[in-house]
């Protein structure tokens, strides 16, 4: 097997693998929204280390994707995938590009999930903030 060979069958692997990683962080991100419903802070506080350590293993993925690609000659962004993909047989470039579309997929739902779990800390933290900080709430002071 040539090293192109490899390096797109290490490619593709990474691709399914990432598929099922973000399968799982959507739901981490989830439940991650459930805790934060609860303000179980002891839970969240296991609960982000394993997130981080998801996040840790896809920006991994990630890294090896943007050097395959890029020692593979093609530019390492979805430009330089479709590109790879297109020049494939037909049954793995039909596969590698719906594992690509769904990567895409379940990125966006991802950041749909962490931007909600955002604005809901956000709000958490203004709610605390009125009832520790009850004088910050005025905009001229309190009154004379």
């Amino acid at each position: 097997m040539s090293d192109n060979s490899s390096m797109v069958k290490t490619l593709l692997n990474e691709l399914n693998q990432d598929v099922a990683h973000y399968q799982e962080l959507v739901a981490q991100l989830k439940q991650q929204h459930v805790l934060l419903v609860n303000r179980d802070n002891q839970a969240l506080i296991g609960h982000n280390q394993q997130l981080q350590s998801l996040m840790a293993l896809l920006n991994q993925h990630a890294t090896n994707r943007h050097t395959i690609l890029t020692r593979l000659g093609v530019t390492a962004n979805n430009e330089g995938m479709q590109k790879l993909l297109s020049k494939l047989p037909q049954q793995v470039q039909q596969k590698g590009m719906m594992l690509w579309q769904k990567l895409y997929d379940l990125t966006l739902t991802c950041q749909e999930l962490n931007n909600t779990n955002g604005r809901l800390l956000a709000q958490q933290k203004q709610l605390i903030d009125r009832l520790l900080k009850p004088e910050q709430q005025y905009c001229y002071g309190p009154g004379e």
